[in-house]
């Protein structure tokens, strides 16, 4: 509850205003009505290939997850239905409480401790930082150079470094602290040791390349998805150019931001796009399909799954409902 509620002052108060500069930064000297005929004229069947490549980055994500959580009592559809609904979260809810909420879940449905469900939630994310930091590496070298890229490339290195360290962190615990199992009474307490206890398990290098390899495809889809949206407004991108723009983005959108990353999404978009001399407007009308293709289907659908949950919870009733962190003394 702290950690969500921390989150969310960090959205309210950094996010949302540096999300609106940005947004004024997007619509600077844009043209509205030109950006309008643009998306007027998209090729629809374009756009809609384009959805369903997103909700393919959706069920990667989850069976990524599923792997690193190694919980077969919940099924694959059921992380599916965790991913998209912390997705919909995310969309109105500044702080990205999301990845809070989808850890909670996950420990009242295998029924485990709430700091190892975190624990695979922040090992998930780590692999899709890996990944967005390899397409960046690889694509970097045909960018032309600015300044702001740079800022994202050193921003994406010192968050991989910042992830080594706490998973380095973890392990050192884990190793120094005592096996006998002692009962501590305080909540916060619990869930740090779970956390790290969990962070500190090995996956194993099959596993580590395993999971590596969903991760490569997943984001592969994101800019299969991206590519498509292109050539809906008449934008033409290399397969480097499409690598270089997943990086970009989504790197980008780990700074703070507003729900659902509105306003950055559309700078990020403009601006990388303007590296390839792509037109304010036609970049804009890109930057805003791109936004629409995952945010609106995970708003209503992630919406509807939430919506069935809280109505489930409600039958339920409290008294059956596990309790989000177990006390796991041996």
């Amino acid at each position: 509850m702290f950690l969500r509620s921390r989150a969310m002052l960090v959205g309210l108060v950094v996010g949302v205003p540096l999300s609106a500069a940005f947004l004024w930064l997007a619509l600077r000297g844009v043209d509205l009505d030109a950006v309008g005929k643009v998306l007027a004229t998209a090729d629809v069947r374009l756009v809609a290939l384009g959805v369903l490549a997103m909700a393919c980055v959706s069920g990667g994500q989850a069976v990524r997850w599923r792997a690193i959580a190694r919980t077969p009592s919940v099924s694959t559809a059921r992380f599916v239905e965790m991913v998209v609904s912390a997705v919909a979260v995310n969309d109105v809810v500044p702080g990205r409480v999301g990845e809070f909420l989808r850890a909670r879940w996950l420990a009242l449905a295998a029924r485990i401790p709430g700091g190892r469900a975190f624990a695979t939630v922040f090992v998930d994310r780590v692999f899709d930082v890996v990944t967005l930091v390899i397409f960046l590496a690889v694509s970097l070298p045909f960018a032309t150079s600015a300044e702001w890229l740079r800022r994202i490339t050193v921003g994406g290195l010192v968050l991989l470094g910042l992830v080594a360290l706490v998973l380095a962190g973890a392990r050192v615990y884990a190793r120094r602290r005592t096996r006998e199992r002692r009962h501590e009474n305080r909540i916060v307490r619990r869930l740090v040791r779970d956390t790290l206890e969990g962070l500190a398990e090995p996956l194993g290098r099959r596993r580590e390349a395993a999971l590596l390899g969903i991760s490569l495809a997943t984001w592969s889809m994101w800019g299969l998805a991206a590519w498509l949206v292109a050539r809906s407004v008449g934008i033409e991108l290399s397969v480097v150019d499409v690598i270089f723009v997943t990086a970009v983005i989504n790197l980008g959108v780990a700074m703070p931001s507003s729900p659902g990353f509105i306003g950055t999404y559309q700078w990020l978009g403009v601006s990388v796009l303007a590296l390839f001399d792509v037109g304010a407007n036609q970049a804009l009308a890109f930057a805003i399909l791109l936004h629409a293709i995952w945010y609106v289907p995970t708003l209503l659908v992630g919406g509807t799954l939430l919506l069935r949950r809280a109505v489930l919870a409600m039958r339920v009733g409290p008294a059956v409902r596990a309790p989000l962190v177990e006390a796991s003394d041996a």
